[in-house]
């Protein structure tokens, strides 16, 4: 092949790649992953745990549309998915971990332990979570909202029925920002969570008694 044949076509070839690259359009913005802290909070030794009743905790569930590591914002009443910030794990479970942790430490009435099908447990806890998101409203906030259900020995009656909220509001739509806010907004379901299980011990207590 002749050298002018060559550049000929070479020339093509990046003519080409060109106008693919101009129909494809830009390359996605890069991934981050966005992580929740939540404040360390001391645990109790074993000798505290002995005097609580185990409480068996079932893994959260979620909505089918939160179950995905993208943060969501809701403009109205539309959710898009990001392209660029995603959670270290799916919304049921990193409200799920957050949500035994605080129950773990700072729970005086109950343990969480993992639920098992064929064990016996004097009490189970199940949930749902229905919002982890952004909302562009009020200038922008982030949203967690958990569905929970106390219930009696081995899921036979339900005891008690819960829905806690909590929002933080946003100063900007950076990761960083996004990822305070959820940390500010799950750091205050917490102890309203592990309030409602220490008054509802009684309940749990009258429940089992009758088993």
């Amino acid at each position: 092949m002749k050298p002018y044949q060559l550049m000929g076509r070479l020339a093509i070839v990046a003519l080409l790649a060109a106008s693919l690259s101009g129909c494809f359009g830009k390359p996605p913005p890069p991934q981050r992953y966005l992580r929740v802290d939540l404040e360390e909070t001391p645990c109790p030794g074993s000798n505290s745990q002995q005097h609580r009743l185990p409480l068996g905790f079932k893994p959260l569930t979620a909505l089918e549309n939160l179950d995905r590591t993208s943060v969501l914002t809701a403009r109205d009443q539309v959710l898009s998915a990001s392209l660029e910030y995603y959670w270290e794990g799916a919304p049921q479970d990193v409200v799920g971990q957050a949500l035994r942790r605080g129950i773990e430490c700072q729970s005086t009435a109950v343990t969480p332990v993992d639920y098992q099908p064929r064990v016996e447990h004097d009490a189970v806890l199940t949930g749902q979570v229905t919002a982890f998101n952004v909302e562009e409203t009020e200038g922008g906030r982030f949203v967690v909202s958990v569905h929970l259900d106390l219930w009696s020995k081995n899921l036979g009656t339900r005891i008690a029925t819960g829905e806690f909220n909590a929002y933080a509001p946003l100063e900007n739509f950076n990761g960083d920002t996004i990822a305070r806010a959820a940390s500010n907004a799950l750091g205050r379901v917490v102890p309203k969570v592990v309030d409602w299980l220490d008054v509802g011990l009684p309940k749990i207590q009258k429940a089992v008694s009758r088993q």
